[in-house]
């Protein structure tokens, strides 16, 4: 015997309570139609007792008015005899401010929002009932200009259909009002998700600066039993820089196997339902929010022509770098000099890994941890684009490149001499420099076979290289630091002049035009070796540095 009446919206609302902590979930979403007949008390008392499984509970959740939820479907939000609407009985204003990180509503206590965290990030999720005014939308134009940093989730009734043929989203009048007016010029929306139109689809639109925003409807109440205790969960993977949309129904989970039909589906497991969009978040988010949260840590130096931090804070220890054609590590000058993944023969991808360093130990530093050699049977390194702006960069004025870095502890001459820490594309004979090693690289920070650093590099002023040597390094972190104040080119490590610098007079640094590597070195512009150890950080400026100056 089926019992039905309330249990289903029940046992959508006792799910959540019950997976909150399990399930990792942030924030809870109705997307409108609380009721199917406005004028129904029985209704409003039963989405109510529902409802209140979540405040009892203490969990985040919004909500918002559908068609099915006013007096008058054709009315727009500034329009209605708001005395008489049971939305603001059942679902008013006071409700709201009880539930956690509640962030406030418009006047008419049909729009709202609110504030909670999700893997270290603070987002809002904004509610739009049916039909919002012009009002409406300065109000919530007024909530996203209040946070300017923050991500922004927008929830509404009706904003995108699905087509005939039940295989694509398409946009509605009303949507097409809410783009133009507020989604489109706001690059902090970036999911919106809706309800209204029977079935379920998504899509990816480009904002005004040209941004994915994921745009999905999703509506079970024509199905089997109104729905028969569908809902949709969104899982936000900032590590694989992905979300993965699932659809299930906790009312047949909950149901025992000898009382199902065949309409009952514990999960809906198509394309349509069951679906992984790909988002870079830092990228996503870098247009309103800073990659790197901690701007007071980084070095405000003069004359910085790149600047790469290899830490990513929402990237597990010993999870794969991996950018999917997007940067994996930005360039904190935001010049345009950011790194992009390489892979050489069979590359997998745990061979760039993130390493978190020691908490413990204030010696310890994050960065990537690299697993190469010199047999090039597989090998994965980061390199500039093709179009970096430091690639054409000559620095006649002098420079400062410096690298922290660390070996791997399994360092052997014949594997891993020679692999590179830095260095530039092209060789001496792409610029018409011929005297020495033509088909050296022109300018490569590297590791000899007996672990001592090499910097060797084609000045501007001089037809061959011109090469510093360090003394043979530990497994220690160390701070490594190339000097050129137009006359003399000097190395340190760790602070300490090494003693074999070059005595020749030269500056600048020759250019092929060609783009710069880390973590492997080239000859005769092949790939000569992958490095084997850990980068923290690399600076490269357009000037000598005092070594106060130098980074720590």
């Amino acid at each position: 015997m089926r019992v039905i009446k309330n249990e289903i919206f029940m046992s959508q609302t006792k799910w959540i309570k019950d997976h909150a902590q399990k399930e990792n979930i942030m924030f809870t979403s109705h997307l409108g139609d609380l009721v199917d007949r406005v004028n129904e008390t029985y209704e409003w008392k039963n989405a109510d007792q529902a409802m209140k499984t979540l405040d009892k509970a203490k969990l985040p959740y919004g909500f918002l008015a559908g068609n099915h939820d006013v007096l008058d479907s054709n009315q727009y939000d500034n329009e209605r005899d708001l005395q008489k609407e049971p939305f603001r009985q059942y679902f008013s204003a006071d409700r709201m401010k009880s539930i956690p990180g509640f962030g406030g509503s418009s006047a008419n206590g049909f729009n709202s929002y609110y504030l909670f965290d999700g893997a270290g990030k603070k987002y809002i999720a904004l509610f739009l009932d049916w039909r919002s005014s012009e009002e409406s939308l300065k109000w919530a134009q007024g909530v996203i200009d209040k946070h300017p940093t923050y991500p922004v989730m927008l929830f509404t009734h009706q904003l995108l259909n699905i087509s005939g043929d039940k295989k694509e989203a398409v946009m509605t009048d009303h949507g097409q009002y809410l783009w133009d007016k507020l989604i489109k010029k706001n690059d902090q929306i970036f999911l919106t998700v809706n309800g209204h139109h029977h079935g379920y689809a998504h899509k990816i639109m480009k904002n005004d600066k040209g941004q994915d925003v994921v745009m999905m409807v999703v509506d079970y109440q024509s199905a089997f039993h109104g729905g028969n205790g569908l809902m949709r969960t969104l899982e936000f993977d900032m590590a694989k820089n992905r979300i993965h949309a699932k659809s299930f129904s906790p009312w047949v989970l909950s149901m025992p196997e000898s009382q199902r039909t065949i309409f009952d589906e514990e999960n809906l497991v198509d394309d349509f339902n069951d679906f992984t969009v790909s988002m870079d978040f830092e990228e996503r988010f870098s247009g309103f929010q800073p990659v790197i949260q901690a701007d007071k840590e980084i070095p405000n130096v003069k004359g910085t022509q790149a600047h790469w931090r290899f830490e990513n804070r929402s990237a597990s220890e010993g999870q794969p770098v991996v950018g999917n054609g997007t940067p994996v590590v930005r360039d904190l000058t935001h010049q345009g000099n950011d790194l992009y993944r390489k892979d050489e023969g069979a590359a997998a991808p745990e061979d760039l890994v993130w390493y978190k360093g020691n908490a413990q130990n204030p010696q310890s530093r994050s960065g990537i941890r690299f697993f190469g050699d010199k047999t090039l049977e597989k090998g994965a390194y980061l390199q500039t684009s093709d179009t970096a702006p430091l690639n054409k960069h000559t620095f006649e004025n002098g420079y400062t490149v410096e690298a922290i870095v660390k070996l791997g502890p399994d360092f052997q001459s014949d594997k891993h001499s020679w692999m590179g820490i830095l260095g530039r594309l092209g060789t001496g004979k792409d610029v018409g420099k011929l005297e020495g090693d033509a088909d050296a690289p022109l300018a490569t920070m590297s590791v000899s076979s007996l672990r001592e650093i090499q910097w060797a590099a084609f000045p501007v002023n001089y037809d061959s290289e011109q090469t510093n040597w360090s003394w043979e390094m530990d497994d220690s972190w160390h701070h490594i630091a190339i000097v050129n104040d137009r006359v003399t080119t000097t190395m340190y490590i760790d602070g300490v002049e090494v003693l074999r610098n070059p005595d020749t007079k030269v500056y600048g640094l020759a250019t092929a035009n060609k783009p710069w590597m880390v973590g492997a070195s080239q000859y005769a512009n092949k790939l000569d070796g992958v490095f084997n150890g850990w980068i923290s950080e690399i600076r490269l400026v357009d000037h000598a540095l005092d070594k106060k100056d130098f980074l720590k």
